[in-house]
C-alpha cells in the first residue's frame, strides 16, 4: 500500500509541475506577444501566440488530474 501511495505522490508531484510550468510558459508568452504589440509590431514572433493556446489547457488538465490524485488518496487515507 505504502508504494502505491509513493506512486501517486511521484505523479501528483509531476502535475503539479506541469502545471505551474504550463502557466508560467503562457505568461511569459503573453508578454512577449504584448511587448511585441506595443514596439509596433517591428519584432513579432512566429508562432508564439499559439504558445498560451496549448499550454493553458494542458495546465488545466494537470490541475484536474492533481485533484483527483489528491481527493482520492484523502478518501482512501480516511478509511
Amino acid at each position: 500500500m505504502a508504494n502505491k501511495d509513493k506512486d501517486s505522490s511521484k505523479l501528483e508531484n509531476l502535475l503539479a509541475y506541469g502545471f505551474v510550468g504550463s502557466v508560467a510558459v503562457s505568461v511569459l508568452a503573453v508578454i512577449v506577444i504584448l511587448l511585441a504589440a506595443f514596439s509596433n509590431n517591428a519584432w513579432v514572433p512566429v508562432g508564439l501566440g499559439l504558445v498560451p493556446m496549448l499550454a493553458l489547457p494542458f495546465g488545466f488538465l494537470c490541475l484536474v488530474g492533481v485533484l483527483i490524485l489528491s481527493s482520492r488518496r484523502k478518501k482512501s487515507s480516511s478509511k
